[in-house]
């Protein structure tokens, strides 16, 4: 019991130094932008384009990506009804809605893992803008550092177990 209210307390701690002592107006432009680029709408929109207009790898590639982002989406949903935290700024959520894991980090980091395992130069840019947007999820005041930390491994993880399965889905789906 001492080692949660530990976490929890760091957790807290984190999440006000980053919410409330980083503030500033050149941060919440590129907090807010980080927030529009990486929502359900943009996402679509890149990755049909790519399957629409993209050569056979990247196709393929994009497929994929999407795959584990669905996966990572089923498995956020299936954690958030069974945890319900809410979020740090609101104290009523609902359980579709609710704060653990980030939906946002996990969705991000299960198509960039894919693409990062694809395409090994990106690797880097794809992870690093991953952390911009676990950090843009806090800054907002949408999620706790724990929040955006088990979004991440989700996310990653959900990616990972994708590309393990790539030989499966590619004979069940024809990617």
């Amino acid at each position: 019991m001492l080692t949660i209210f530990i976490i929890t307390n760091i957790d807290n701690d984190i999440y006000h130094k980053i919410h409330n002592d980083w503030k500033n107006p050149a941060l919440d432009v590129i907090m807010d932008g980080t927030e529009k680029v990486t929502g359900f709408a943009p996402y679509a929109i890149a990755n049909l384009g790519v399957i629409y207009f993209g050569k056979e790898k990247e196709v393929k590639t994009t497929k994929l990506a999407l795959t584990a982002w669905g996966l990572s989406s089923l498995t956020t949903i299936g954690i958030r009804f069974a945890v319900n935290r809410p979020r740090p700024e609101d104290s009523v959520t609902s359980r579709w809605n609710s704060s653990f894991p980030s939906w946002h980090t996990t969705s991000y980091f299960s198509m960039a893992t894919v693409y990062a395992n694809k395409y090994p130069k990106l690797a880097i840019p794809l992870y690093s803008f991953g952390a911009l947007v676990g950090l843009s999820r806090i800054y907002q005041g949408y999620h706790y550092p724990s929040d955006v930390l088990v979004g991440a491994v989700l996310g990653w993880a959900s990616g990972k177990l994708t590309l393990k399965l790539e030989k499966l889905l590619n004979r069940f789906f024809h990617f």
